[in-house]
């Protein structure tokens, strides 16, 4: 049985505020993407950056893979990945598994520098959270959970 919620001016309200700050947030966020990016290379932007995390966390990936990942076309997240190549941040191999298809990683290099701009970025969040309480965070952290969860 689905339980029914009565959407009330209070509640759209508070819709209205969620939206609010999730724009808020993207903003601020793309802002720090920036600023971490070109701790990693000069030459790459935050969505650079955020395909560079993507192939490390989660690689060796084809691209059609990383593609959907972003939900964006091959044609797009190709130009992104010949750029990291170029900068010498990821590394084309052939799937062994179809010779028509390359799987993508990072450099050592491109690992070293993420690893380096990861340090970096969690010192800055710690500096920035360093008032909150352990179940400040994790209430944050399970309200996005779940808010993520809901948005798949």
């Amino acid at each position: 049985m689905v339980r029914r919620v009565i959407w009330d001016s209070a509640r759209e309200s508070q819709v209205d505020r969620l939206e609010e700050q999730l724009r808020l947030l993207h903003r601020r966020s793309r802002r720090v993407a920036r600023s971490v990016a070109s701790r990693v290379h000069p030459d790459i932007d935050g969505s650079l950056y955020a395909v560079l995390q993507v192939i490390a966390q989660a690689g060796p990936l084809r691209l059609i893979e990383l593609a959907d990942e972003f939900g964006l076309d091959k044609s797009t997240m190709s130009r992104h990945v010949t750029t990291l190549i170029q900068l010498g941040l990821v590394q084309r191999d052939p799937d062994p598994l179809d010779g028509r298809a390359f799987l993508l990683s990072p450099t050592t290099d491109g690992t070293d520098r993420l690893a380096a701009a990861t340090s970096a970025r969690r010192s800055e969040w710690r500096a920035r959270l360093d008032g909150w309480t352990t179940a400040d965070l994790a209430d944050v952290v399970n309200a996005l959970h779940r808010l993520n969860g809901d948005l798949d």
